[in-house]
């Protein structure tokens, strides 16, 4: 059964590659051996990447080279392949659409800007396989907290979202990681979802990889959709056995000299989950006292704020992993906060870039891997 949430995905990436093979053929003028040829190596190249994603389900592990100089090109070549059916598709009809017979004159231009495209996305693919592999950027962050003491002035979190621990993300790579995030010394970790990909066999190198990493204060975390994917026992299993709190529609109290902090924690609204209760994660929180709130999708700001969460800390979105900008992400997909800091009625969000990739998709163009690292201020 589980299997079958793949099913959207490969539908969509069938019909893509449909209409790619169409559009190659009509652009290239492609005669029948042509045509099986091509028909011959999407099939080819479409089997591996079904194959790929039903390994790493059964927790598939790659030796390094064979990931970085085959199954991860093969992969972007599947997922780049959507966008440059859709120009070529969009070039082909305006060809056709133009005054004037489809002329070899056309063709000609048609098939050198095909060539043209084809390179672009072999260059995209590359330079998007390095940055998704780059060591997470820090980025530093103040935020203003109503109702904070000034004993907690300073206070500072880290935020580790969207590890996606399996195939692409590598137990070694997590070390780094951890150590990256323990050299700040933060007074708080919050870790905001899919810390495994879509395995269960993730949990244990997750574990391993995260278990020393503590905050002063605490170290918490919440399940996203992909640690339902992979299994909620097995999201719980792997943060419990690295030493975070898990909050599943529930909260603590963080507390230094005389001041007093509620971190929340919602549950993912993914099937097999509590559902998201806001209300339940910050119903311990004492009149006045100030409250942060992790809540793996962005789109739960508006809810999570209305229960009284001053700064919710979200992940999810990845920054779209292809983004010319916060506005020009395909994150906009999924809803209007789409990477870094936003500000509604008093309240703030973060949106974490995340550190790994989508399983099938291990491209980043302009979303590069981060730590956050957010300082509180007391106003």
């Amino acid at each position: 059964m589980s299997a079958l949430r793949f099913l959207p995905m490969l539908l969509v990436i069938a019909s893509m590659q449909v209409g790619l093979w169409a559009a190659l053929c009509d652009i290239f003028a492609l005669g029948g051996r042509g045509k099986r040829i091509l028909a011959g190596a999407q099939l080819a190249v479409a089997a591996f990447f079904v194959a790929f994603m039903l390994a790493s389900r059964n927790g598939l592990q790659l030796p390094p080279a064979l990931r970085a100089f085959v199954v991860e090109p093969l992969l972007a070549a599947v997922v780049l392949s959507i966008p440059l059916m859709l120009l070529l598709g969009i070039g082909l009809s305006l060809a056709r659409r133009l005054p004037g017979e489809f002329s070899p004159g056309r063709r000609i231009f048609l098939s050198g800007a095909a060539k043209g495209l084809i390179g672009a996305t072999g260059v995209a693919a590359a330079f998007g396989i390095e940055q998704a592999e780059l060591q997470p950027i820090l980025s530093r962050h103040e935020v203003p907290i109503r109702g904070l003491h000034r004993d907690l002035d300073g206070l500072t979190i880290v935020q580790l979202s969207d590890i996606h621990a399996g195939a692409l993300m590598t137990e070694a790579r997590m070390r780094r990681i951890a150590r990256a995030a323990m050299e700040l010394q933060p007074d708080v970790v919050a870790l905001t979802g899919d810390m495994l990909d879509v395995s269960a066999l993730a949990a244990a190198p997750f574990s391993r990889a995260f278990g020393e990493l503590r905050g002063k204060l605490g170290t918490y975390a919440v399940l996203g959709n992909h640690d339902y994917f992979a299994g909620p026992r097995a999201g719980e299993q792997a943060v419990r056995d690295a030493g975070a709190v898990l909050l599943r529609n529930s909260g603590a109290r963080i507390e230094r000299g005389k001041g007093t902090l509620f971190i929340g924690g919602v549950d993912d609204p993914s099937r097999g989950g509590l559902g998201v209760d806001p209300w339940s994660a910050l119903r311990a929180a004492a009149p006045g006292e100030p409250r942060i709130m992790l809540a793996h999708r962005p789109a739960l700001f508006e809810l999570c704020a209305s229960q009284g969460a001053q700064l919710v800390l979200s992940g999810h979105t990845h920054g779209g992993q292809i983004a010319l900008s916060r506005e020009w992400s395909l994150a906009r997909l999924l809803g209007p906060y789409t990477m870094g800091l936003y500000e509604r009625n008093g309240a703030r969000l973060y949106v974490h870039r995340g550190m790994g990739t989508v399983g099938p998709a291990p491209v980043r163009l302009g979303s590069p891997p981060e730590i956050a690292l957010l300082t509180l201020r007391a106003v």
